[in-house]
């Protein structure tokens, strides 16, 4: 999925894509702690979906989700490296997720995610509530 945004030709959001390497590089630029090649690849095989954002041929950004593909879904490591935050990657990967997440869970289905400290009310503009849990935000029910 290519989606214009200002001053940009285009971002590119698609499933899949997301290699050990690519993964290291997003969490790397982002601060997150270091994982190896194994704990890695290990996240993208595990996970039911992932998804990548490129801007030109480079990888940008990524997210995953998880979950019994009926009744549960967890999104996870959605990230953007920091240069191009506020310009739509985030926004593209979680719905393109979502998409995906969607046409598989039930319409009673609760989607979560843990969100770092400050980003909440990004991801309350899809349908997430913050939970009693900290950082755990649900979302019940397709949007």
């Amino acid at each position: 999925m290519a989606t214009a945004i200002e001053g940009r030709t285009s971002i590119n959001v698609k499933a899949g894509g997301l290699t050990p390497e690519g993964y290291q590089l997003v969490a790397d630029g982002v601060g997150w702690e270091s994982r190896t090649t194994k704990q890695a690849r290990d996240l993208i095989i595990n996970a039911r979906h992932v998804v990548t954002a490129w801007d030109q041929e480079s990888l940008v950004g990524m997210g995953r989700a998880s979950g019994t593909g009926a009744h549960y879904a967890h999104l996870s490591d959605i990230a953007v490296l920091p240069h191009l935050h506020g310009l739509g990657f985030g926004s593209a990967i979680l719905q393109h997720l979502l998409n995906l997440v969607d046409r598989e869970v039930r319409d009673d289905a609760t989607v979560t995610l843990h969100a770092t400290p400050g980003t909440e009310p990004f991801y309350e503009r899809f349908g997430f509530s913050p939970s009693a849990t900290p950082f755990l935000m649900t979302r019940r029910g397709q949007e």
